[in-house]
């Protein structure tokens, strides 16, 4: 082992090892060397693999692993090919996500290296790697010569306080609308080498300054932040602002500004200044400040109704009060202008629009005078929001407006100088067919103008003067909540306005912007357009909102309960919670809070053991209507095997539940989870393309489905296959020649290695399933497509799953039941069923009724009429869904569905259609609406479908309306 204490790898002096190692390389041309480059400090590897390239005799080659990467040797083969390099470098193993996995592959195939590699390879490795080395890999590691460069002292303490300082730095030049994670800033890998350095520090009996272990407090604070852990951040935040604030502090005085506002400086007399000692440095603004962001993230868990709430909020409203003021102190406008909008955001929390207001105008004059237009529009947009709550409507749509106006500048002109960027790297026209906004003042009517006097052409774009400019100066625009929220705004205007059109126009284009990453904005632009559609008598549009409103705050814990709509995945979007939890995981599905939740995590965690297994080639989920076999797929089994790896390959769930033309649907489906486009028949689907950038294009043919699949499999991938609701196939393909033809595709698929089938069906059409599959010969699973350990049954929840359930659902969105209603809820849901059960669509329905009822007491549950009457007043709201013109004929399909005795019989759409005056079109609205609230069950049978009530104990509430 070779050891050399590195300062700088470019100076004469430390120059010895890397010689060494430039010489073992040429010594080994054309044989096989196995060599360990050990550095745990990325900036020192740089600094001697640059040496290394310029003093070594020979050609160097390097490979930069994928995290993603599974074995070793393959990937090096698969780089060169056939060649074989003078020199091979490998770097990036301390990053691979499953290391172990990787080094025991290496351990098996080490025989391979000395066969087909005829030159050095030298990996470069940390402390880490090397400690698994030694332990998983044996044999391997015995063959290396380890080469070691070490760091002083006096380097280890320099790089810390570079690397602190820089954090400090970047924090203050992006201000508080830009907050990047610690990778962003200090690169991967940031975390284990300051650990690292810690520990070689301590080893050597050296101890921290203690300016640099304040410092590192904040790095600390920052990264549990980023993890969500704000109780830990708090705490390392406090340390680090505890060393910044001690006294005394030599050669300072205290600025003679006796409690007044330092000219030009833009703070308004509302913020409280207590007596400073000598003035504070940047670095204590900057830990203020992110305490303050701690505590709004605090004050988010709780409803505004509680204590905590408002709390928080103040909390949080003092810590960016004092961050202010130190910069006040300190002479810093510009970095004022940087931060002084995290305080308007409290202040719009708390409701406080007097001080928001005075804050907002006094914002505008610096952040005009230092060409902030992003900051600006935020000014704009705050005032709107005051002058909405104040109900002066003309004064909010102008401010709407100039912040429109000014986001859609700065975005215009990122785009255009993104497409000169394109023009001049690649010679193409960019990005050419980006969609831009459409809000420039030339774009309002003379009418318009007209019928608002104080609303002046120019005076949106004179604001803009000196302001957006395309360089480092100018803030980008990195997600699309700010231009979301403005037009929101905007729209909120025009309705009081009665420009009606307009607003719903601004409200599509808000919600084509999709959620980013503000859920709870994107949730109130669906309300805001449903209000507006209501008006105009679109009541499917409204449903529809609806159930997207519903779906997506329970994605995001933002409501218990979903009614009849089918779970979806969550979302780990953190950045709803905290901005510094920015990793390529945001925004990301994982398993439902549902699933979770209660003992469906456990059926979750068997379907993903079986998958994982070399046993179950095809698994059948069956089970009743409505217990819940779509969302178990959708929220609990997709985004689990999208998050657990199994062995070393990638596993790639693809999901049909469309069988019109399956073949071209499957196609469809395999590509995209591919990542790459899809051309058939006209049909584009974007995405990645091939490695000739050409779109990629799949056959609609049984046989060319198989050849990709297959290729799949050679890929290292794991496809599983997932046909949801199959029932409806046979009702789709009714063909027996249409049938035999997806079985025979059902077949060759079970014959493919690794491949996994899953089919997902009601039990009462298991007996169709039967009949298909004995059309063909069926040997991968013994011709036994029935087996019991084929089966996979899907059920009720037992009550102590319920409870469990509710319970956790309740607390996540923060609406806590009483314990006694929590058990009486229970009890009453369980003696719907027969055998004691709880049916999770109607926990669902009077969870979601508790929530729109807000009844969180076993009082109020009773004097509001219990489950019965809560199914009552459900039903009512679905019939008030229908709109007044359609309400008589929504009670009286629900009427025809039951009869005098109670019971619920059968009914197709010419029996309903018989009875009623509706059009077609009324009658289809009708039925899908109850369909998906969860009323009516639809039944496909030959030769037309057939409707029933779902439930029995829904023909009182019926029969006393109808």
């Amino acid at each position: 082992m070779i050891k050399s204490p590195l300062l700088d790898p470019v100076a004469n002096h430390h120059r010895d090892t890397v010689e060494e190692l430039a010489w073992a390389i040429a010594a080994s041309e054309g044989q096989f060397l196995l060599m360990f480059a050990h550095c745990n400090y990325a900036k020192w590897r740089k600094r001697v693999v640059r040496r290394l390239h310029k003093i070594s005799s020979v050609p160097i080659r390097e490979v930069f692993l994928e995290p993603s990467a599974c074995t070793l040797y393959t990937t090096l083969r698969q780089e060169i090919g056939e060649e074989q390099p003078a020199a091979l470098m490998v770097f990036g193993l301390e990053s691979v996500t499953d290391l172990d996995e990787l080094l025991i592959a290496t351990n098996q195939v080490r025989e391979e290296f000395r066969k087909n590699f005829e030159f050095p390879l030298v990996l470069w490795i940390n402390d880490e790697v090397l400690c698994k080395l030694i332990r998983i890999t044996p044999d391997f590691h015995s063959w290396a010569t380890t080469v070691m460069f070490e760091i002083p002292t006096s380097s280890l303490i320099s790089n810390l306080k570079q690397k602190t300082s820089s954090l400090f730095t970047k924090v203050l030049e992006l201000g508080a609308s830009e907050i990047y994670p610690n990778e962003a800033i200090l690169g991967a890998g940031y975390s284990q080498e300051i650990k690292f350095a810690l520990r070689d520090l301590e080893s050597g009996n050296h101890e921290l300054p203690p300016e640099l272990l304040a410092s590192l407090n904040f790095v600390w604070g920052r990264e549990a932040y980023g993890l969500g852990k704000i109780d830990v951040a708090i705490t390392h935040y406090q340390k680090s602002l505890d060393f910044w604030q001690q006294e005394p502090r030599k050669h300072q005085s205290k600025p003679e500004n006796n409690g007044e506002i330092l000219p030009g400086l833009g703070l308004p007399t509302f913020i409280s200044r207590k007596p400073i000692a000598p003035p504070r440095g940047e670095r204590e603004a900057v830990i203020l400040f992110h305490l303050g962001l701690c505590y709004c993230d605090q004050a988010k868990q709780y409803r505004r109704t509680d204590p905590s709430y408002g709390e928080n909020w103040h909390k949080a409203k003092e810590y960016l009060e004092q961050c202010l003021v130190v910069f006040e102190q300190k002479q810093r406008p510009d970095l004022v202008a940087k931060f002084i909008n995290q305080l308007s955001e409290i202040l719009q929390s708390l409701e406080a629009w007097e001080d928001l207001e005075s804050l907002a105008k006094n914002s505008l004059t610096l952040h005009r005078s230092y060409s902030a237009p992003v900051q600006l529009a935020q000014d704009y947009g705050f005032l709107a929001t005051v002058a909405l709550h104040k109900s002066c409507w003309q004064e909010a749509y102008t401010n709407a407006l100039y912040a429109n106006v000014i986001i859609t500048k700065v975005t215009e002109e990122q785009g255009a100088a993104q497409d000169r960027e394109d023009l001049l790297a690649n010679g193409t026209q960019g990005r050419g067919g980006s969609k831009k906004l459409s809000y420039h003042p030339a774009s309002i009517q003379p009418q318009q103008q007209q019928q608002y006097p104080d609303y002046q052409e120019n005076s949106a774009l004179s604001c803009l003067n000196g302001i957006v400019k395309i360089d480092q100066d100018v803030e980008q625009i990195t997600n699309k909540s700010p231009v979301a929220r403005y037009l929101l705004l905007l729209a909120q205007a025009q309705q009081h306005l009665g420009q009606h059109s307009e607003a719903i126009r601004h409200l599509e284009r808000a919600r084509e912007l999709g959620i980013g990453d503000d859920p709870k904005l994107y949730l109130e632009i669906l309300e805001t357009l449903g209000t507006l559609y209501w008006q105009q008598k679109r009541y499917q549009a409204v449903f529809r909102l609806k159930q997207e409103r519903l779906a997506i705050a329970q994605q995001h814990g933002l409501l218990a309960f979903i009614g009849a709509s089918k779970l979806k995945s969550s979302q780990q979007n953190h950045l709803a919670q905290n901005q510094l939890a920015q990793t390529k995981s945001k925004g990301s599905a994982t398993v439902s809070q549902a699933m979770t939740a209660s003992d469906w995590q456990h059926k979750v965690q068997e379907l993903v053991q079986r998958i994982a297994s070399t046993q179950h080639k095809l698994t059948v989920i069956y089970g009743q209507a409505g217990v819940g076999k779509s969302s178990l797929l959708e929220a609990g089994l997709i985004p689990a095997l999208k998050q657990q790896p199994i062995g070393n390959r990638d596993i790639v769930p693809i999901r049909l539940k469309v069988y019109t033309d399956w073949e071209k649907e499957l196609g469809k489906r395999i590509l995209e989870s591919k990542g790459e486009s899809l051309k058939v028949e006209g049909l584009t689907v974007e995405g990645y393309k091939n490695n000739l950038g050409q779109k990629a294009t799949l056959r609609e043919e049984p046989a060319t489905l198989l050849d990709q699949l297959q290729k799949n499999q050679r890929q290292n991938q794991r496809n599983i296959l997932i046909f949801d609701q199959f029932e409806e196939f046979f009702f789709t393909c009714r063909e027996p020649a249409e049938q035999k033809r997806f079985f025979e595709f059902f077949r060759d698929c079970l014959n493919i290695p690794y491949l996994k089938v899953i089919l997902c069906l009601r039990e009462d059409y298991l007996h169709l399933l039967l009949k298909c599959a004995r059309q063909v010969d069926l040997d991968a699973i013994n011709n036994d497509i029935l087996n019991k350990g084929i089966l996979y049954y899907v059920g009720n929840f037992s009550p102590e799953e319920a409870k469990s359930i509710i319970y956790n659902l309740t607390t996540r969105a923060k609406f806590y039941l009483e314990d006694a209603l929590l058990d009486e809820l229970v009890n009453d849901l369980a003696k719907t069923e027969p055998v004691g059960e709880v049916s999770p669509i109607e926990l669902q329905i009077v969870g979601v009724q508790l929530q729109t009822e807000q009844i969180t007491t076993l009082a109020a549950y009773r004097q509001n009429g219990s489950k019965e009457k809560l199914v009552e007043r459900y039903l009512e709201g679905v019939v008030s869904d229908c709109g007044s013109e359609n309400q008589n004929a929504a009670w009286k399909i629900l009427g025809l569905l039951m009869d005098k005795n109670g019971t619920r019989p059968f009914r197709t759409k010419h029996d309903l259609g018989a009875e009623l005056q509706l059009s077609t079109d009324n009658l289809d609205f009708i039925l899908e609406l109850l369909i998906k609230s969860g009323l009516v069950m639809k039944w496909q049978q030959e030769p037309e479908a057939q409707y029933q009530l779902m439930y029995d104990y829904l023909a009182e509430p019926i029969r006393s309306r109808y």
